[in-house]
């Protein structure tokens, strides 16, 4: 059998990855890998798989599109991906049914319907953002007219999801999937580790003399591309209650054009209040090296695919702290992991509402009213107490604990395993 993998992109990020981990745990089997764009073809060549850009992959332009131009579009990108699929091919799709380019599913669920075997990875669901399912209806019903259900989630032998929680499994045998359709395949969790990274204490001295930080504070590190869900406005209010103490850095920009306005407002408001975050640190500083010099990685996003911030850092000796996603970590403490200091919510004296609910205007105007004191940072820690004890030092045994049950459970070999099993129920072979 041929593996054929596809996604929209191959930018740095989450699927990227995990796309590059699954080519290193299918050594034996031959791969390609499809994408609408790619920044740096060798991270897949060098692995061993062939690459094709099909431009048409790409996130779609949300905006009307008329019949007969709706229809050139899936002609073109249906025999495009025909094209690159040898008989004996598994399609392995990743985020297919996310809603940003409602052809493309389209098309590769007409392919299903036609015997291509399909495995449709789910990172992410259309259902969890409106303005991708209004997208899907517009262009699969409106259009096409086609059930969206039928579409996304085909009742054929020959198409199977993956799925990165357990949350997510329920959720598709809800949609009507049949359990045995669907592959629980977590995330695996790897760090390749220089041999030359000196210990904490030194690459801390270090990494903070690149960025001209003070080495005698916390080094707290959000290791994200700054899009909206990773509810940044959040990290700012924590910096600012802990100013004294801590610094705060986060890795990467968004690339979305989406979301770069919002981006900048957070960036010109933390100028503007002189709060003291260091953005963009990835292209200044290496990653490894800072998540290894760092004291705490942190994470204040309210939704995720995986979760894989929540576990990664652990590798390093860096324990991971911030807002708890009660179906992402359920998964992880099942597992017998220790999260030392996770917090459900952030109240603040002007409003019930949990700080991550609120509009962007309203939290800028609460974090400038902590900032010029006419808000008590003491009030905030009073109502809620685990903030208090957010960056309180994690015993050697905790993060040893943690870093064995991800080698146990999250290993690159495992997951291949469950791969190739997959796979090989997909062709109907024992």
């Amino acid at each position: 059998m041929q593996i054929v993998i596809a996604h929209s992109h191959l930018n740095p990020g989450g699927v990227t990855r995990i796309i590059e981990s699954q080519i290193e745990s299918l050594p034996n089997e031959t791969t390609k890998v499809l994408a609408g764009s790619c920044s740096s073809p060798e991270q897949i060549t060098s692995r061993g798989a062939e690459i094709q850009i099909i431009e048409e992959l790409n996130y779609l332009e949300n905006r009307k599109y008329g019949d007969r131009e709706a229809m050139k579009m899936l002609h073109r990108v249906h025999k495009k991906i025909r094209d690159q699929l040898p008989a004996d091919a598994i399609l392995h799709f990743h985020n297919l049914n996310l809603g940003k380019n409602p052809i493309v599913t389209y098309a590769v669920y007409l392919l299903a319907k036609e015997g291509v075997k399909v495995f449709n990875h789910a990172h992410d669901f259309a259902e969890d953002r409106p303005a991708n399912y209004q997208f899907l209806r517009e262009i699969l019903s409106d259009i096409f007219l086609q059930r969206i259900g039928e579409v996304l989630y085909p009742q054929l032998p020959n198409y199977q999801f993956g799925v990165l929680n357990s949350y997510d499994l329920e959720r598709l045998q809800k949609y009507g999937v049949q359990r045995e359709r669907i592959e629980w395949l977590p995330n695996p969790v790897k760090f390749n580790i220089s041999e030359n990274v000196m210990d904490k204490a030194g690459t801390k001295t270090q990494i903070c003399s690149e960025l001209n930080l003070d080495k005698n504070k916390l080094l707290v590190t959000y290791p994200v591309r700054v899009i909206r869900r990773k509810n940044i406005g959040e990290l700012i209010l924590l910096s600012v209650l802990y100013s004294e103490e801590v610094n705060f850095v986060v890795t990467q920009p968004p690339k979305n054009p989406v979301e770069i306005d919002w981006y900048q407002k957070w960036t010109n408001f933390c100028k503007q209040e002189k709060i003291p975050i260091t953005f963009e640190v990835g292209n200044k500083v290496n990653f490894e090296k800072l998540l290894t010099a760092s004291d705490f990685c942190i994470t204040t996003s309210y939704q995720e695919g995986f979760g894989m911030v929540y576990l990664e850092p652990w590798l390093l000796n860096t324990p991971v702290v911030g807002r708890d996603i009660k179906y992402i970590s359920r998964d992880f403490r099942n597992d017998g992991f220790i999260f030392p200091a996770l917090y459900k919510q952030i109240n603040t004296p002007e409003s019930n509402a949990d700080f991550k609910d609120m509009d962007i205007n309203t939290q800028m105007k609460i974090i400038a009213g902590i900032k010029s004191l006419q808000i008590e940072k003491e009030k905030i820690f009073e109502q809620n107490e685990v903030l208090k004890s957010l960056f309180q030092k994690v015993e050697s045994k905790t993060i040893e604990k943690n870093k064995k049950i991800i080698r146990n459970k999250y290993s690159i070999e495992g997951y291949g395993t469950k791969l190739q099993n997959r796979y090989k129920k997909l062709v109907g072979q024992p």
